[in-house]
């Protein structure tokens, strides 16, 4: 066992690590800082890097006081079909749509079903979007409805 253990850890030793980078997050003209700022009232957003504080994932990260307010992920209407379709992930249930937003883009949605609803999903076209607020409580999150087609609105109107 101890030999096992010593061969592993030696095959460990052996792989390289990542080198980490300090990367800065790359501003994306469809949605800036100021356009939230402008949005939620919120002074001091920043621009932060994926995986450079917690729920900061792929995309654009804006965040205050170092807490995530909203992410924002462009990508292709093949994405946003087949989010608009999804109702399992590995086999557990997980559906994404809860309901048609109409005025924004060729189509959209709000999700996740249930009591409250924090992500928007557009299409405009070839390219989609989706707006992503942070849940905070049972009836809370970090933007309204309101405030994500608000952002929805300006980011289709750039595409």
């Amino acid at each position: 066992m101890a030999a096992l253990f010593g061969a592993i850890l030696s095959l460990a030793l052996m792989v390289p690590l990542p080198v980490v980078h300090d990367f800065q997050p790359q501003a994306d003209p469809r949605v800036t800082v100021a356009d939230v700022e402008k949005v939620t009232g919120l002074k001091g957003i920043q621009l932060v890097a994926p995986g450079s504080i917690p729920g900061a994932g792929a995309g654009l990260n804006f965040a205050a006081d170092k807490h995530m307010v909203l992410m924002v992920n462009f990508g292709t209407a093949a994405l946003y079909r087949r989010a608009k379709e999804q109702t399992t992930i590995g086999g557990m249930p997980m559906p994404l749509f809860h309901a048609d937003v109409a005025g924004i883009g060729d189509e959209a949605f709000d999700s996740p079903p249930g009591p409250i609803q924090y992500v928007l999903y557009v299409r405009k076209g070839a390219n989609a979007a989706s707006f992503t607020a942070y849940y905070v409580s049972a009836n809370k999150a970090t933007l309204t409805m309101d405030q994500l087609k608000q952002l929805a609105k300006i980011a289709v109107g750039r595409m």
